[in-house]
């Protein structure tokens, strides 16, 4: 794995933001290792009609992508939450198995997250494949009302199945789900966020889903900035796990895919009257997607001779990404509590920004158009009505949640259409 580091220099060198950006290679397909996969899906009453079709139709394409050495298992949830099938590998017989149970499948009543997520990873944990990829997949289109159904107490316990080494993703379809828990409950148990707005949207979302799964070259990625004197504090600005240690800041990067850099941002203040131009070193571990050690990398980290550095039109565009991610996020916040004004004002702070930004000569513009954009129409959502606010909502978090996270932007190939 290739750790490449681009810096920024602000303030007249009192502020650096450094930039961290690892990358994988690409392997061929017969490469990759198994995966140990969950779909847990939600069977309620809301459900009922195209949702639950287009549920059913993606879990039998999953299981089509599938090789013998891979396993899966499926669990469904209403009031409560059973096992349809698996864990097991996807043979012929396995195959006609799980397409009798699903053309069975009908709705019940009741929404039980919990219930859904402890099977799912129990069935997880049985069907364990040495040097497999594991992954849970929860859809769902409805709130938590049976069970556990606090917000905290749900996302701790997507943390606590994260940290046991089982991911979940999150997909919420339509309207009634809550995405800041689903986002929550992705972000604490390393997995993703995706909004769907139809139906039609589940079978693709499965797909990117298991091709993002295919692509993994690395897991466990640890990022440790150690900082040299002349630096005075280290901020992480993407929201990932960190903890501090006795010589610097150790970020919890987790999976690396190839085709898809994942990137750490780092703001360091900086004491001008240092006569050391060394800034911090970087140093990185991780294992291999089958679960060996990895060659690792360190690098040291040099405030750049020049007044603008190589690389710092990528540093600043990556740094007003996370601004407008966290502006949208906070205006949402301020909206619900009824300071229309206030959300929009929070917008119009960044829109400057990125305005100035883009006035200036350079790469990146349309990137910079995309987050214009996006603070226009959140900006005309915290002032719209509360359906079509909804709407923008869900769709600008999942686009959030991918910037927050430090991950690039790669569409991924869906299921083709049968």
């Amino acid at each position: 794995m290739r750790l490449d580091v681009l810096t920024e220099v602000t303030d007249g060198g009192s502020t650096v933001h450094l930039l961290a950006r690892l990358s994988a290679e690409a392997r061929a397909a017969s490469e990759r290792p198994p995966v140990n996969l969950t779909l847990v899906l939600d069977r309620s009453s809301s459900m009922r009609g195209p949702r639950l079709a287009q549920a059913v139709r993606a879990a039998s394409q999953v299981i089509d992508r599938l090789e013998p050495r891979d396993r899966l298992a499926v669990v469904v949830f209403d009031a409560g939450a059973r096992v349809l099938f698996g864990p097991e590998g996807p043979s012929d017989a396995g195959k006609d198995k799980l397409l009798r149970a699903l053309a069975a499948l009908d709705t019940g009543v009741g929404t039980n997250l919990a219930a859904g997520i402890k099977l799912g990873a129990d069935k997880i944990r049985s069907g364990y494949v040495r040097g497999a990829l594991s992954r849970l997949i929860l859809l769902t289109d409805g709130q938590p009302s049976v069970g556990v159904t606090e917000p905290e107490r749900l996302s701790a316990l997507a943390a606590v199945e994260g940290a046991s080494g089982v991911p979940i993703t999150c997909m919420g379809i339509g309207d009634g789900f809550e995405e800041e828990l689903l986002a929550d409950m992705a972000r604490r148990a390393g997995g993703a966020f995706y909004y769907l707005a139809g139906p039609a949207d589940i079978p693709a979302a499965f797909g990117r889903e298991l091709s993002g799964l295919f692509a993994i070259a690395a897991t466990g990625a640890e990022l440790k900035l150690v900082p040299d004197d002349p630096i005075t504090s280290v901020d992480l600005l993407h929201r990932l796990p960190s903890r501090p240690v006795e010589d610097g800041l150790v970020v919890d990067v987790g999976e690396v895919a190839a085709g898809e850099p994942r990137l750490i941002l780092f703001r360091l203040a900086r004491d001008t009257r240092a006569d050391s131009r060394h800034l911090a070193t970087l140093r990185l571990s991780y294992r291999t997607a089958d679960g060996k050690p990895g060659d690792g990398a360190i690098t040291g980290v040099e405030l750049p001779r020049l007044p603008v550095s190589e690389g710092a039109r990528t540093v600043l565009i990556e740094r007003l990404r996370l601004a407008c991610a966290a502006a949208v996020d906070l205006a949402w916040a301020r909206r619900a509590a009824g300071d229309r004004d206030v959300a929009a004002a929070g917008l119009d702070d960044v829109r400057r920004q990125v305005s100035a930004a883009r006035a200036a000569s350079g790469a990146g513009a349309e990137d910079l158009d995309a987050m214009l954009s996006d603070l226009a129409e959140a900006e005309g959502a915290v002032r719209s009505s509360a359906a079509e606010r909804e709407r923008i909502r869900r769709r600008l978090k999942e686009r959030n949640q991918v910037t927050l996270l430090g991950h690039s932007t790669l569409v991924r190939a869906p299921f083709d259409d049968d």
